[in-house]
This record gives structure tokens, sequence and C-alpha cells, in this order.
């Protein structure tokens, strides 16, 4: 994954809006910018941050102490298998969503399944795609429609990347 610019992220986090106790999930598998941006940003503001290394390498260069040094009340790191049955950690649920893990395009709609049983009621996800990655950004968008997401919309962030953010909404699908 080719590093997002901190001011882009920054940028970005501005939609997350104020309120306590919040959580946010992190599905990653490649990228130091946006963890450590999450990570500082969480701190900042008390809430809650976990970030899912979905491949063990990753896991052990997050955990070096050189490459992220988590604030202890607010950050968790673990290693974190897509393969899964539930991704249901601890009767824990997540205000928002953030998702720059490489998922091959026959386990997104697995992905999502489960990811919609973790996401609290409009809650956001957030989906990293390459700029220039059209066909991806529709199959996002069409299987996030398919699986009871809303409002639906792309940003551009940056010369590389889209994020694609979409909202559960309450009482919708499983």
């Amino acid at each position: 994954m080719k590093e997002i610019e901190e001011n882009e992220i920054n940028a970005l986090l501005q939609i997350i809006a104020p309120a306590p106790l919040l959580r946010i999930g992190h599905f990653s598998d490649d990228g130091m910018t946006l963890p450590r941006c999450l990570d500082a940003f969480c701190a900042a503001h008390g809430y809650d941050y976990l970030l899912n290394c979905t491949s063990q390498a990753y896991h052990d260069h997050m955990v070096q102490q050189d490459n992220m040094q988590p604030y202890a009340d607010t950050t968790t790191i673990k290693y974190f298998s897509l393969e899964r049955p539930s991704y249901m950690q601890h009767g824990k649920f997540y205000d928002y969503l953030f998702v720059t893990a490489d998922i091959a395009p026959s386990a997104r709609e697995a992905f999502l399944q489960k990811a919609h049983k973790i996401i609290k009621n409009a809650g956001l996800i957030l989906i990293f795609v390459p700029k220039n990655a059209q066909e991806e950004t529709v199959q996002w968008t069409a299987l996030l429609e398919e699986h009871y997401f809303v409002a639906t919309s792309n940003v551009d962030i940056g010369q590389e990347w889209r994020v694609i953010i979409s909202k559960k909404m309450h009482g919708w699908g499983g």
C-alpha cells in the first residue's frame, strides 16, 4: 500500500463527529502513516483504537518498539485472520471501521457480512482503494448496497487514494 499523506488523513478524520466513548477499528496489512494518525487521534480524544493486522508479518512489524508505540489506554494491536468465522471480539462494536487491507475480490462479500455485525448502527465503514482502480470501486459500492450499507460516497484523498464511505443503517440486515 502506498502511504497516504498525513495531512490528507487528518483532513479525512474531520468526518469523525465528537462523541464520548467512540471506538475505531482498522483492518490493515501494510502502512505506517494511517495507524500512527489514528493512534494519535484516538489518544487525543480518548477514543479506543483497534488495529487488526491481517498478516502476521505486518503485526510483528507494527508491535516493534520503533514502529508503533500505542497509547496504552486507547490503542490495541492484534493479529487478525480474515478467515475467522466471526469478526466479533469481546462484544465490542465500532463507530468507524477503516479498511486498508487488500481483500481479494472473492472474499469481499464475506468480509462485508462479517464486518456488518461489528459496526454500530449508523456507524461508518471507510474502504481505501487506489484512485485508478475504478472496477474495484464499483465492486465495493455494489457489495455495500447489497449488504445493508447506505449513503455510499467516494472521496478522493491525495494523488493515489479514494475512500469509499458507507453507513450501516439501524435495524437493517444481519
